[in-house]
């Protein structure tokens, strides 16, 4: 968002607490307000409390689905005109039309990227005057993330008084580290990740990284069961190398991290880890 950009009042509602609690980070971390809620029938009471000018809302939700809470705001005079986006696993033709049906002005897929998030976001005219947002720091273009070996970023800080690395030099580090911890912890290998920092938020996108056998499962009769055991196990094994992973953020970056939050779609396999940093990352 451009500096001088109003900040806005987000409501995100998804019962998926890791994805929806990484998603307000970002939308924070850009200089916004924002109040996270797991559930459709808590959203409606959250809402006429919070006045969110614009909602992010998954599709999929137990007890009230998407479709149905944002038909049921659009029946309330006070959200008629508020910018309501689904947030979906799903975003093929039928679900998006299915969205567009129920009063949804928008459909973006999960995870959604940082260039979905910042076009949303500047397309929200606040419904009243808020205070000026923090313009975020400078982001990676949205082109292949440029790479840089751990033992490359260690000979570059050896080299230099302030041993610190550039952003750009960090974020390309960042990726070759969590590339090789890939292969060599689950055994996968994924060209495509991107990184980017924003303040005390490391965020991580890695492209396509389901096995064949989570392929499979995804598939079984029970799609549904299937989905949710792919995010068990992918979570379990996040969680495991957890110390290993924040221990590479630390090498890269010089900053411990705070906590980590993680999320990855089982229809594209697109996988987010959000890092919040103790502090901000110093560059050279």
């Amino acid at each position: 968002m451009a500096a001088d950009k109003t900040a806005i009042r987000v409501l995100i509602v998804d019962d998926n607490r890791d994805g929806a609690d990484a998603l307000g980070l970002v939308v924070e971390a850009l200089g916004n307000q924002v109040h996270v809620t797991y559930s459709g029938s808590q959203a409606l009471d959250v809402a006429k409390a919070f006045r969110p000018d614009l909602m992010l809302i998954d599709l999929a939700m137990p007890e009230m689905d998407g479709c149905v809470l944002a038909n049921q705001f659009r029946q309330i005079p006070a959200f008629a005109h508020i910018m309501i986006v689904a947030v979906t696993g799903h975003a093929d033709a039928g679900h998006t039309r299915l969205a567009m049906n129920a009063g949804f002005d928008g459909v973006l897929a999960k995870p959604v990227s940082l260039r979905d998030i910042t076009e949303t976001l500047d397309g929200v005219k606040p419904v009243s005057s808020r205070q000026p947002a923090v313009s975020p720091r400078e982001r990676s273009d949205a082109g292949e993330e440029p790479r840089l070996s751990i033992a490359e970023a260690r000979r570059i800080r050896s080299q230099r008084n302030s041993k610190a690395l550039t952003q750009e030099e960090c974020q390309a580090a960042l990726c070759e580290g969590i590339i090789g911890f890939q292969e060599e912890y689950m055994g996968l290998r994924s060209e495509k990740i991107h990184s980017y920092i924003i303040r005390d938020l490391l965020v991580v996108r890695i492209q396509g990284t389901l096995t064949l056998a989570e392929r499979h499962l995804g598939k079984t009769v029970l799609p549904e069961m299937g989905r949710d055991l792919i995010k068990q196990s992918r979570k379990q094994l996040v969680e495991l190398a957890r110390p290993m992973l924040e221990s590479l953020v630390h090498e890269v970056a010089g900053i411990r991290v705070r906590s980590m939050h993680h999320d990855i779609s089982t229809v594209t396999g697109e996988e987010v880890i959000v890092f919040t940093l103790t502090e901000p990352p110093r560059f050279g």
